[in-house]
């Protein structure tokens, strides 16, 4: 009977951490490297000099730009304030079946009152607009139903 080679199987290693082992942000995202290319060739270890070097640079390279995520983190923000909005209002004017609850309105209005203190000097110039005006609606809607 003849015996078959098959060939060997090549297994690839992403590494997605987004720190390395030092604390330091990642230069890229989804390093990766060969198993069977390492195993093959030991990794030669640096000199004083390489090493430091390497460190360096390591240092000085840039990170990726975080705007996709300051968008989405952005987008999400405004989300939460929409729907802490939408609830309050809703609180505060009943539905169909739904009686209007102005006390737990003000808690929500209380809520964003909080989230823009909080944040305040950590938002873009949009969303502190946004939180701004939506708090501003809903105290002024608020004063108009409890008086």
């Amino acid at each position: 009977m003849a015996e078959t080679k098959v060939p060997p199987r090549k297994v690839k290693v992403v590494d997605r951490r987004k720190f390395t082992s030092d604390g330091e942000p990642r230069a890229e995202s989804g390093a990766s490297r060969d198993i069977n290319a390492s195993a093959r060739t030991p990794p030669a270890s640096p000199g004083p000099q390489q090493a430091e070097t390497q460190q360096t640079h390591q240092k000085t390279q840039t990170p990726p730009s975080p705007k996709g995520q300051r968008d989405e983190s952005s987008s999400r923000f405004l989300e939460l304030v929409a729907t802490l909005a939408g609830q309050a209002e809703l609180l505060m004017v009943g539905a169909e079946d739904f009686p209007a609850q102005p006390s737990d309105a003000q808690r929500l209005i209380d809520y964003l009152g909080v989230l823009e203190t909080k944040t305040a000097g950590n938002l873009s110039e949009k969303e502190g607009q946004v939180l701004s005006n939506i708090l501003y609606q809903l105290r002024s809607l608020y004063l108009q139903k409890t008086s």
